[in-house]
């Protein structure tokens, strides 16, 4: 008995010794617990802006004061339904109600319209507003509520949610991929041995860079075709402009990878690095919810987050059919990012795992 407590003694020990075991098994669930308890608590406070057009009636004036008094709704200060609609489509309100005439004293006719490339969001807008729009109008009399999209292109979840999973694909086989791989190369011996060779070292990271770019793309092939012949994805974008976008950001993350085997000694600590990285992309980039849905405290973190800018880059295309006009921006600071990545591996490479 007083060998078996020793043994337990010794092992809670080794356990608490091994730093890297205490933050894999404590603190990043708890990492896990504040992202989804700031997303999904019941203290989240998601603000949704509507706007209201049409012509006045007292059913107008009483909906329009329970939409102020609500704290999860901003009223827009405007009356014009052309530009409320254009705020709409713009991505600054999230619905506009334009109310119609009533006839013979009865309520009048409620149009709502909504972006449905919100995805997922767009349906919990619609729900709440027609919520608030029923229970203004009961228990005297019914409304008429009409959904109207604003786009002539009917947007399902499977369109919104496929470029978010491309991305989040490409993220995984760049950063953890090649970082694991270089890493484990440098424990092997293989970099030292290459070194050696007339083989240039930087013709075999190249080759290395080509072929995991030649794997990023065969995996957004795959994963469309996939979901098209399954789930009827539309593809609505140029090609071209949805390949730019493939590419570069299967270089940024290829970077990112590149940059973390630079710095790690072995396997294990390349994953761990790699997964602390992207387990937060993950869940705060846009690749399963719109993160307007996220407290606003939380959303300016998206804005630095390699992810976010990629799953707009595929998303704007291949969803809503926009041009390379509409992602420049990202792909720019997935550029900025692979530099930037590049310049540090290269600063803080080893070729050897005895190097320090």
């Amino acid at each position: 008995m007083h060998a078996m407590l020793s043994m337990i003694v010794a092992n809670l020990k080794m356990t608490f010794r091994n730093r890297g075991a205490i933050f894999w098994n404590l603190l990043f669930p708890a990492i896990f617990i504040v992202i989804f308890g700031a997303i999904f608590g019941s203290e989240m406070s998601v603000v949704i802006d509507v706007g209201t057009a049409g012509p006045e009636s007292a059913y107008q004036q009483q909906a329009e004061g329970v939409f102020r008094e609500i704290d999860a709704f901003d009223l827009a200060g405007t009356h014009d339904q052309e530009k409320l609609l254009d705020q709409l489509n713009d991505g600054d309100l999230d619905a506009v109600i334009v109310f119609g005439d009533a006839v013979d004293g009865s309520f009048p006719p409620v149009t709502v319209y909504y972006n449905q490339a919100n995805g997922p969001t767009s349906d919990v807008v619609v729900a709440t507003v027609q919520q608030v729009l029923t229970n203004v109008a009961q228990p005297e009399s019914p409304v008429t509520i009409a959904l109207e999209p604003v786009s002539s292109d009917e947007v399902s979840f499977i369109d919104f949610f496929v470029p978010g999973i491309i991305a989040m694909s490409l993220m995984n086989s760049g950063v953890i991929g090649l970082s694991t791989a270089f890493v484990t190369y440098r424990e092997k011996g293989i970099l030292r041995r290459i070194r050696m060779t007339p083989f240039p070292l930087p013709n075999f990271i190249l080759a290395r860079i080509i072929s995991q770019v030649v794997v990023a793309f065969s995996q957004a092939v795959i994963l469309i075709v996939l979901a098209k012949l399954l789930y009827g994805l539309e593809v609505k974008g140029n090609i071209g402009v949805i390949a730019l976008g493939l590419l570069i950001g299967s270089l940024a993350f290829l970077a990112i990878g590149f940059a973390i085997s630079s710095v790690a000694r072995t396997a294990e600590s390349a994953a761990g690095i790699s997964n602390l990285i992207t387990f937060p992309m993950l869940f705060l980039s846009g690749v399963f919810f719109d993160v307007d849905s996220a407290p606003g405290w939380l959303q300016p973190i998206t804005k630095v987050l390699p992810l976010h800018y990629l799953v707009e880059a595929l998303r704007q295309p291949m969803t809503l059919g926009k041009g390379l006009g509409a992602v420049w921006i990202d792909l720019l600071v997935l550029i900025g990012i692979f530099l930037v990545a590049v310049a540090f591996a290269v600063r803080f490479f080893r070729w050897d795992s005895r190097a320090t």
